[in-house]
């Protein structure tokens, strides 16, 4: 058995968003002499339109997070494979397009959480496929405020896997889409507050 542990950190600070993405993992070494493959594949997309079109001031907060999180990955055997591939789709549009201010604050944050993967056999084959898609469109279209509050919030919980066999294949699909359309299109100020929260517990 075969493991050393990866702590692979990025951040990345804009004017409007605040983007991270954290994998903490054991993966095995490209040597590793039983044929045993790990793979974790994570695939972030952002977009922020948060603009000030006419007279006034533009106070928006867009923010992004994205974090991803597995525990230790453990196999005794051979020619075992474990996959994990993550896409994370993020946009924003909360403009404020007349005479008013853009006071939007809009937020989508996902998490996911993988907790240990333990593996004792031959040629089993485990694959997690967890997929999220988060928009927030919360414009104020004519005269007035742009207060809306908007904000897409999920957490996603893979609990642990024990197998002892072999020739064993475990597949986990995780497809979640949030979505907030607050628009204003009167001569008022947009005072919505929209919100998604959401809570996956998966057990593979």
């Amino acid at each position: 058995m075969i493991s050393k542990p990866i702590l692979v950190p990025l951040a990345l600070l804009l004017v409007v968003g605040f983007f991270t993405s954290t994998v903490n993992s054991n993966a095995f070494a490209a040597a590793d002499p039983f044929n045993n493959k790990v793979k974790i594949i994570t695939d972030s997309k952002y977009k922020n339109d948060c603009d000030e079109y006419d007279t006034g001031t533009n106070n928006a907060v867009c923010l992004d997070l994205d974090t991803t999180t597995t525990e230790s990955i453990n196999i005794d055997g051979k020619n075992n494979k474990v996959t994990s591939d993550i896409h994370v789709n993020q946009f924003q549009k909360c403009d404020e397009s007349n005479s008013g201010n853009n006071d939007a604050i809009c937020t989508n944050s996902s998490e996911n959480f993988l907790d240990s993967i333990d593996v004792s056999g031959n040629n089993n084959n485990i694959n997690y496929d967890i997929n999220t898609k988060q928009t927030n469109d919360c414009d104020d279209t004519r005269d007035g405020n742009n207060n809306v509050v908007c904000e897409n919030k999920l957490k996603s919980q893979v609990n642990s896997l024990s197998l002892n066999g072999d020739n064993t294949p475990v597949d986990l699909d995780i497809n979640t889409k949030q979505s907030n359309d607050c628009d204003n299109k009167t001569n008022n100020d947009n005072n919505l507050n929209c919100m998604n929260l959401q809570h996956r517990i998966e057990t593979p």
